[in-house]
Protein backbone atom coordinates (compact mmCIF):
# COMPACT_ATOMS: atom_id res chain seq x y z
CA UNK A 1 0.00 0.00 0.00
CA UNK A 2 2.74 2.60 1.09
CA UNK A 3 4.50 1.99 -2.90
CA UNK A 4 1.47 2.33 -3.96
CA UNK A 5 0.74 5.40 -2.93
CA UNK A 6 4.58 6.53 -3.30
CA UNK A 7 3.76 5.96 -7.01
CA UNK A 8 0.72 8.07 -6.90
CA UNK A 9 2.20 10.97 -5.60
CA UNK A 10 5.25 10.30 -7.56
CA UNK A 11 2.85 10.56 -11.01
CA UNK A 12 0.94 13.17 -9.27
CA UNK A 13 4.67 15.36 -9.28
CA UNK A 14 5.21 14.48 -13.07
CA UNK A 15 1.83 15.48 -14.33
CA UNK A 16 2.20 19.09 -12.01
CA UNK A 17 5.88 18.99 -13.57
CA UNK A 18 4.29 18.57 -17.43
CA UNK A 19 1.93 21.59 -16.15
CA UNK A 20 4.60 23.85 -15.06
CA UNK A 21 6.65 22.94 -18.13
CA UNK A 22 3.16 23.99 -20.04
CA UNK A 23 3.03 27.04 -18.59
CA UNK A 24 6.64 28.30 -18.34
CA UNK A 25 6.69 27.26 -22.50
CA UNK A 26 3.36 29.73 -22.47
CA UNK A 27 5.14 32.53 -20.66
CA UNK A 28 8.13 32.60 -22.72
CA UNK A 29 6.35 33.22 -26.01
CA UNK A 30 6.64 36.78 -27.59
CA UNK A 31 4.09 39.21 -25.81
CA UNK A 32 2.93 40.33 -29.73
CA UNK A 33 1.78 36.35 -30.03
CA UNK A 34 -0.10 36.41 -26.16
CA UNK A 35 -1.50 39.48 -27.24
CA UNK A 36 -2.61 37.79 -30.61
CA UNK A 37 -4.54 34.84 -29.20
CA UNK A 38 -5.80 37.35 -26.67
CA UNK A 39 -7.44 39.22 -29.36
CA UNK A 40 -9.01 36.44 -30.63
CA UNK A 41 -11.24 36.42 -27.48
CA UNK A 42 -13.62 38.37 -25.84
CA UNK A 43 -13.13 42.15 -23.55
CA UNK A 44 -14.23 39.82 -20.52
CA UNK A 45 -11.87 36.92 -21.36
CA UNK A 46 -8.97 39.52 -21.79
CA UNK A 47 -9.66 41.49 -18.50
CA UNK A 48 -9.62 38.07 -16.59
CA UNK A 49 -6.02 37.15 -18.15
CA UNK A 50 -4.73 39.58 -16.84
CA UNK A 51 -4.56 37.64 -13.12
CA UNK A 52 -2.80 35.12 -14.74
CA UNK A 53 0.77 36.56 -14.76
CA UNK A 54 2.78 40.18 -15.55
CA UNK A 55 3.27 38.82 -18.52
CA UNK A 56 -0.51 38.08 -19.28
CA UNK A 57 -0.93 41.11 -17.78
CA UNK A 58 0.89 43.31 -20.19
CA UNK A 59 -0.27 41.80 -23.54
CA UNK A 60 -3.41 41.77 -22.32
CA UNK A 61 -3.40 45.44 -21.77
CA UNK A 62 -2.05 46.44 -25.31
CA UNK A 63 -2.72 48.55 -27.61
CA UNK A 64 -3.69 45.56 -30.31
CA UNK A 65 -5.38 43.69 -28.57
CA UNK A 66 -8.51 46.63 -27.84
CA UNK A 67 -7.77 48.09 -31.20
CA UNK A 68 -9.20 44.73 -32.42
CA UNK A 69 -12.11 44.83 -29.54
CA UNK A 70 -13.28 48.11 -31.05
CA UNK A 71 -15.71 47.66 -33.78
CA UNK A 72 -14.24 48.43 -37.68
CA UNK A 73 -14.69 51.93 -38.90
CA UNK A 74 -15.26 53.10 -35.04
CA UNK A 75 -13.39 56.56 -36.01
CA UNK A 76 -16.03 58.05 -38.79
CA UNK A 77 -18.67 56.77 -36.17
CA UNK A 78 -16.80 59.22 -33.50
CA UNK A 79 -15.53 61.92 -36.15
CA UNK A 80 -19.87 62.66 -36.51
CA UNK A 81 -19.57 62.99 -32.47
CA UNK A 82 -21.22 66.34 -31.21
CA UNK A 83 -18.40 67.08 -28.48
CA UNK A 84 -14.67 65.47 -29.65
CA UNK A 85 -14.11 62.03 -28.27
CA UNK A 86 -10.21 61.85 -26.68
CA UNK A 87 -8.31 59.08 -29.46
CA UNK A 88 -4.91 59.81 -27.74
CA UNK A 89 -5.84 58.06 -24.68
CA UNK A 90 -5.09 53.74 -24.95
CA UNK A 91 -7.61 51.76 -26.73
CA UNK A 92 -8.62 50.23 -23.89
CA UNK A 93 -9.35 53.41 -21.85
CA UNK A 94 -11.35 54.24 -24.77
CA UNK A 95 -13.24 50.45 -24.86
CA UNK A 96 -14.09 51.13 -21.38
CA UNK A 97 -15.35 54.76 -21.84
CA UNK A 98 -17.64 53.73 -24.61
CA UNK A 99 -18.79 51.10 -22.88
CA UNK A 100 -19.97 52.94 -19.63
CA UNK A 101 -21.37 56.09 -21.54
CA UNK A 102 -22.62 57.35 -24.60
CA UNK A 103 -21.66 59.57 -27.61
CA UNK A 104 -24.28 62.13 -28.97
CA UNK A 105 -23.80 61.78 -32.77
CA UNK A 106 -25.14 63.99 -35.80
CA UNK A 107 -26.79 67.08 -34.02
CA UNK A 108 -28.16 65.33 -31.26
CA UNK A 109 -30.20 63.07 -32.81
CA UNK A 110 -28.46 59.58 -31.95
CA UNK A 111 -26.53 58.53 -29.20
CA UNK A 112 -23.76 55.42 -29.58
CA UNK A 113 -21.98 52.90 -27.29
CA UNK A 114 -20.54 49.49 -27.43
CA UNK A 115 -21.71 46.53 -25.67
CA UNK A 116 -19.75 45.59 -22.74
CA UNK A 117 -19.22 42.07 -23.23
CA UNK A 118 -18.60 41.85 -26.99
CA UNK A 119 -17.81 45.28 -28.33
CA UNK A 120 -21.33 45.63 -30.21
CA UNK A 121 -22.01 48.87 -31.25
CA UNK A 122 -25.88 50.17 -30.12
CA UNK A 123 -27.50 53.15 -30.71
CA UNK A 124 -30.59 54.79 -29.33
CA UNK A 125 -32.12 57.26 -32.03
CA UNK A 126 -33.64 60.18 -30.38
CA UNK A 127 -37.50 61.02 -30.24
CA UNK A 128 -37.05 64.09 -32.58
CA UNK A 129 -35.44 61.82 -34.97
CA UNK A 130 -38.37 59.58 -35.36
CA UNK A 131 -40.71 59.69 -37.82
CA UNK A 132 -44.50 60.25 -35.64
CA UNK A 133 -47.46 60.94 -36.81
CA UNK A 134 -48.77 64.85 -36.21
CA UNK A 135 -46.18 65.67 -34.26
CA UNK A 136 -46.06 68.88 -35.80
CA UNK A 137 -49.27 69.55 -34.78
CA UNK A 138 -49.19 71.16 -31.19
CA UNK A 139 -52.71 69.92 -30.40
CA UNK A 140 -51.31 66.65 -30.15
CA UNK A 141 -47.80 66.35 -29.67
CA UNK A 142 -45.12 68.63 -27.72
CA UNK A 143 -41.22 68.87 -27.74
CA UNK A 144 -40.31 69.47 -23.81
CA UNK A 145 -36.83 68.77 -22.10
CA UNK A 146 -36.57 66.41 -19.16
CA UNK A 147 -32.99 66.67 -17.34
CA UNK A 148 -32.91 63.09 -16.96
CA UNK A 149 -32.98 62.75 -20.57
CA UNK A 150 -29.30 62.16 -23.29
CA UNK A 151 -31.21 64.17 -25.27
CA UNK A 152 -32.13 68.10 -25.34
CA UNK A 153 -35.68 67.39 -26.13
CA UNK A 154 -38.07 64.48 -26.14
CA UNK A 155 -41.56 64.40 -27.21
CA UNK A 156 -44.76 64.72 -24.94
CA UNK A 157 -47.69 62.96 -26.43
CA UNK A 158 -51.35 65.36 -25.35
CA UNK A 159 -54.12 63.40 -27.64
CA UNK A 160 -54.33 61.19 -30.55
CA UNK A 161 -56.39 58.47 -31.98
CA UNK A 162 -53.80 57.35 -34.31
CA UNK A 163 -50.73 56.38 -33.41
CA UNK A 164 -47.24 55.84 -35.25
CA UNK A 165 -44.09 56.14 -33.99
CA UNK A 166 -41.02 54.66 -36.24
CA UNK A 167 -37.32 54.98 -36.81
CA UNK A 168 -34.39 54.11 -39.21
CA UNK A 169 -31.02 52.91 -39.35
CA UNK A 170 -28.65 51.73 -41.87
CA UNK A 171 -28.22 47.74 -41.20
CA UNK A 172 -24.40 48.65 -42.05
CA UNK A 173 -24.22 50.82 -39.09
CA UNK A 174 -24.84 47.95 -36.79
CA UNK A 175 -22.29 44.96 -36.25
CA UNK A 176 -22.53 42.54 -38.14
CA UNK A 177 -23.47 38.47 -37.34
CA UNK A 178 -25.61 39.95 -34.39
CA UNK A 179 -29.10 39.47 -32.95
CA UNK A 180 -30.64 42.66 -31.66
CA UNK A 181 -33.57 43.68 -30.36
CA UNK A 182 -35.03 46.83 -30.52
CA UNK A 183 -36.75 48.77 -27.51
CA UNK A 184 -39.30 52.32 -27.43
CA UNK A 185 -37.73 53.94 -24.65
CA UNK A 186 -40.76 56.11 -22.57
CA UNK A 187 -42.14 57.04 -19.30
CA UNK A 188 -45.90 57.69 -18.63
CA UNK A 189 -47.35 60.74 -16.78
CA UNK A 190 -50.07 59.87 -14.31
CA UNK A 191 -52.76 60.67 -17.05
CA UNK A 192 -51.87 58.26 -19.29
CA UNK A 193 -54.58 56.37 -21.22
CA UNK A 194 -55.09 54.53 -24.27
CA UNK A 195 -51.47 52.66 -24.48
CA UNK A 196 -52.31 49.59 -24.16
CA UNK A 197 -54.69 48.56 -26.74
CA UNK A 198 -54.83 45.08 -28.03
CA UNK A 199 -54.29 46.26 -31.85
CA UNK A 200 -50.88 48.19 -30.72
CA UNK A 201 -48.56 47.06 -32.30
CA UNK A 202 -44.64 46.36 -32.85
CA UNK A 203 -42.38 45.11 -35.90
CA UNK A 204 -39.07 46.01 -38.07
CA UNK A 205 -39.00 45.82 -41.42
CA UNK A 206 -35.61 46.48 -43.75
CA UNK A 207 -36.63 47.68 -46.98
CA UNK A 208 -40.24 47.53 -46.90
CA UNK A 209 -39.41 43.77 -45.76
CA UNK A 210 -40.34 42.36 -42.43
CA UNK A 211 -37.90 40.61 -40.38
CA UNK A 212 -39.51 40.50 -36.56
CA UNK A 213 -42.94 38.97 -35.66
CA UNK A 214 -45.65 41.20 -35.15
CA UNK A 215 -47.05 41.54 -31.61
CA UNK A 216 -49.01 43.07 -29.53
CA UNK A 217 -47.13 45.99 -27.70
CA UNK A 218 -48.69 47.31 -24.08
CA UNK A 219 -46.72 50.56 -22.77
CA UNK A 220 -48.41 50.05 -19.58
CA UNK A 221 -46.73 47.50 -17.39
CA UNK A 222 -48.32 44.29 -16.53
CA UNK A 223 -51.20 43.60 -14.18
CA UNK A 224 -53.84 40.70 -13.99
CA UNK A 225 -56.94 42.20 -15.36
CA UNK A 226 -58.22 39.61 -12.49
CA UNK A 227 -56.87 41.72 -9.99
CA UNK A 228 -58.68 44.86 -11.39
CA UNK A 229 -62.10 42.85 -11.37
CA UNK A 230 -61.59 41.70 -8.23
CA UNK A 231 -60.86 44.98 -6.62
CA UNK A 232 -64.21 46.49 -7.60
CA UNK A 233 -65.82 43.03 -6.92
CA UNK A 234 -67.57 42.86 -10.49
CA UNK A 235 -67.70 38.70 -10.81
CA UNK A 236 -68.77 39.54 -14.41
CA UNK A 237 -66.33 41.26 -14.87
CA UNK A 238 -63.52 39.08 -13.81
CA UNK A 239 -65.08 36.43 -16.05
CA UNK A 240 -64.33 38.87 -18.88
CA UNK A 241 -61.41 39.56 -17.72
CA UNK A 242 -60.04 35.46 -17.55
CA UNK A 243 -61.33 35.43 -21.41
CA UNK A 244 -59.22 38.23 -22.25
CA UNK A 245 -56.18 37.22 -21.09
CA UNK A 246 -56.46 33.91 -21.90
CA UNK A 247 -56.98 35.55 -26.08
CA UNK A 248 -54.50 38.41 -25.79
CA UNK A 249 -51.47 38.16 -23.25
CA UNK A 250 -50.01 35.47 -25.03
CA UNK A 251 -47.78 37.76 -27.65
CA UNK A 252 -48.34 40.87 -25.39
CA UNK A 253 -44.69 42.89 -25.09
CA UNK A 254 -44.88 44.50 -21.50
CA UNK A 255 -42.37 47.34 -20.20
CA UNK A 256 -40.13 47.12 -17.62
CA UNK A 257 -38.08 49.96 -15.76
CA UNK A 258 -34.37 50.76 -16.62
CA UNK A 259 -31.45 51.39 -14.29
CA UNK A 260 -31.80 54.95 -15.55
CA UNK A 261 -35.52 55.58 -14.21
CA UNK A 262 -37.18 55.35 -17.65
CA UNK A 263 -38.77 52.36 -19.06
CA UNK A 264 -38.91 50.69 -22.06
CA UNK A 265 -40.91 48.18 -24.30
CA UNK A 266 -39.54 46.06 -26.78
CA UNK A 267 -40.72 46.13 -30.44
CA UNK A 268 -38.87 43.61 -32.24
CA UNK A 269 -35.96 41.32 -32.57
CA UNK A 270 -33.66 40.87 -35.80
CA UNK A 271 -29.99 39.44 -36.84
CA UNK A 272 -28.22 41.39 -38.62
CA UNK A 273 -25.80 39.49 -41.32
CA UNK A 274 -22.62 40.22 -42.52
CA UNK A 275 -24.04 40.54 -46.23
CA UNK A 276 -27.27 42.50 -44.94
CA UNK A 277 -27.49 45.89 -46.29
CA UNK A 278 -30.30 48.26 -46.09
CA UNK A 279 -33.05 50.46 -44.01
CA UNK A 280 -34.35 48.96 -41.03
CA UNK A 281 -37.28 50.42 -39.92
CA UNK A 282 -38.92 49.99 -36.45
CA UNK A 283 -41.91 50.65 -35.77
CA UNK A 284 -44.63 50.72 -33.04
CA UNK A 285 -48.26 51.70 -34.68
CA UNK A 286 -52.01 51.59 -33.81
CA UNK A 287 -54.74 52.62 -36.50
CA UNK A 288 -57.58 50.35 -35.76
CA UNK A 289 -59.68 50.97 -32.86
CA UNK A 290 -57.98 54.25 -32.72
CA UNK A 291 -59.00 54.73 -28.81
CA UNK A 292 -57.83 58.34 -28.00
CA UNK A 293 -54.19 57.90 -26.26
CA UNK A 294 -52.24 60.81 -24.14
CA UNK A 295 -49.64 60.70 -21.30
CA UNK A 296 -46.53 59.23 -23.20
CA UNK A 297 -42.99 61.12 -22.94
CA UNK A 298 -41.00 59.17 -25.51
CA UNK A 299 -36.90 59.68 -25.49
CA UNK A 300 -36.03 57.34 -27.92
CA UNK A 301 -36.32 53.87 -30.36
CA UNK A 302 -32.68 51.94 -28.40
CA UNK A 303 -31.22 49.03 -30.75
CA UNK A 304 -28.93 47.16 -28.38
CA UNK A 305 -27.33 43.15 -29.11
CA UNK A 306 -29.85 40.49 -27.90
CA UNK A 307 -28.81 38.61 -24.53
Amino acid sequence: MIMKRSRRVHEKKDGEDDENTVVCNILRLPEACLAHAISLTTPGDACRSIAVSSAFQAAASSNSVWERFLPPGYGSILARADHPVDLTSTMKELFCSLAQDHVLLDQGTKSFWLEQTSGAKCYMLSSSSLGIAWRENPLYWRRTYLPDSRFEEVTELLAVCWLEVSGKIDSGELSPDKKYSAYLVFRLLNESCGLDCPTQQGFITRDGEIVSAKRIISLHPQTTAQEAAAESGDEQGRGRADEEVSITTVSVSYPRERDDGWMEVELGEFYNRQEDTGILAISLIEHVQLHWKKGLICEGIEIRPKK
